[in-house]
């Protein structure tokens, strides 16, 4: 109603040239039209009514289309869309950046093995005001979007976790510990080293958040193509532990070699596919939900069937998760677009559905439901279990 209210003036005036429109010259009225829309529009920005004013430059691009102020239009609101989108970026990087700053701050004297709190305090004083004032500096100098800022942030989060993950699975940093006591021989043992992993954070943190940078400023992805490929690489570190659970592997630090090398995994198949499946962020988003979602639902399984082999009760949430993402991806085909996509009644409840005399496949989720089944004692005997349909229709 509000959105209505703030274009209401304007629609008038569309009202207006429709009524004053001439049939022989039915062309020249459109045009006209749309100027005098198009300059409503700079008066509504003058006016500081800039949501206004972008509703009212969409509305002259659908309903004029082939004027030369549609054409306006169009170059200014991919204008406003482009700065909206940088001031965007700028505000996500600079709160990033402070967050980051401060982490380097707390890191830094724990890979150096300070113990005090006073190395902690100058770190922290330090690092958060470095990281805003640094952001705020590049931002000014290199104009960011929200889909670079998105990529570079990430770059910084994926490297922390690869540094520290790849210090603990390839012992960087243990070292050998020989005691010896007086006529009693000596021991021997591996440790640990409390630093390394620290000092793998801060080292994969940087290398990822310049690496990430120098490939957003290239390539400029869209927020929607970095979110995909974010949440496409940590999908990919799940699927790396579920895969080391399943293959029963028993070697030492084996389950976080799995996960980081599924995370890269993952890393590398969005990066590709977010080239050729142009998906915005909300979307993206959503679908990464409903594979949660999915997963969820399969640890449920797990605690109703009380599973108690390992590998099944991993088996049947990573199945559940990939059946909620792939179902997510169909129930949000429209989003991009913006109207309903020709495949959007796809989903069902059924395997095989019916609705209106149209025949189409689904995606059925697993369901838990109260079976009935035979019994020699009492004839029958209810029990919990899970239920799939196979088909439904709506007549």
């Amino acid at each position: 109603m509000y959105r209505f209210l703030r274009i209401a003036p304007v629609t008038v005036l569309i009202l207006a040239a429709f009524v004053a429109a001439r049939p022989l010259h039915s062309q020249v009225s459109r045009a006209d039209s749309a100027a005098v829309l198009l300059e409503a529009t700079r008066r509504l920005e003058l006016e500081g009514e800039t949501d206004a004013a972008r509703d009212l430059l969409d509305l002259i691009i659908r309903h004029f289309p082939g004027t030369q102020a549609a054409t306006e239009a169009e170059t200014r609101l991919s204008t406003s869309q482009t700065r909206q989108s940088e001031r965007s970026g700028r505000a996500s990087l600079i709160a990033f950046s402070t967050l980051y700053g401060a982490w380097l701050g707390v890191a830094f004297p724990a890979a150096f093995g300070a113990e005090e709190p006073e190395p902690f305090g100058a770190g922290l004083l330090i690092g958060a005001p470095l990281g805003f004032f640094g952001a705020k500096a590049f931002v000014n100098k290199f104009p960011m979007s929200s889909g670079q800022a998105t990529l570079t942030g990430f770059g910084a989060r994926w490297g922390t976790w690869q540094g520290v993950g790849w210090t603990e699975a390839l012992n960087i940093g243990r070292r050998t510990v020989r005691n010896c006591y007086d006529g009693y021989g000596c021991d021997t043992w591996e440790e640990d080293s409390e630093e390394a992993p620290f000092a793998g954070a801060i080292v994969g943190g940087l290398a990822g958040l310049i690496s990430a940078g120098i490939v957003a400023q290239k390539i400029n992805p869209t927020h929607g193509s970095a979110t995909m490929v974010e949440l496409g690489s940590w999908w990919g570190v799940w699927y790396g532990v579920a895969g080391a659970v399943l293959a029963n592997v028993e070697e030492d630090d084996a389950d976080l070699t799995w996960a980081l090398m599924g995370g890269n995994l993952g890393l590398a198949t969005s990066a590709i596919a977010s080239q050729y499946w142009k998906m915005g962020a909300g979307r993206a988003r959503i679908i990464s939900a409903a594979g949660i979602a999915g997963g969820v639902a399969g640890l449920g399984l797990d605690l109703l069937l009380d599973v108690d082999d390992e590998e099944t009760a991993v088996l049947i949430p990573t199945i559940t998760s990939a059946l909620g993402l792939i179902a997510g991806s169909f129930m949000t085909q429209r989003f991009d677009s913006g109207r309903p996509s020709p495949n959007e009644r796809s989903i069902g409840p059924g395997l095989v559905n019916v609705h209106s005399g149209d025949w189409h496949l689904g995606f059925p989720a697993p369901q838990p439901a109260s079976l009935v089944r035979p019994n020699r004692r009492s004839g029958t005997k209810t029990s919990i279990g899970v239920k799939l349909s196979l088909f439904s229709a709506e007549f």
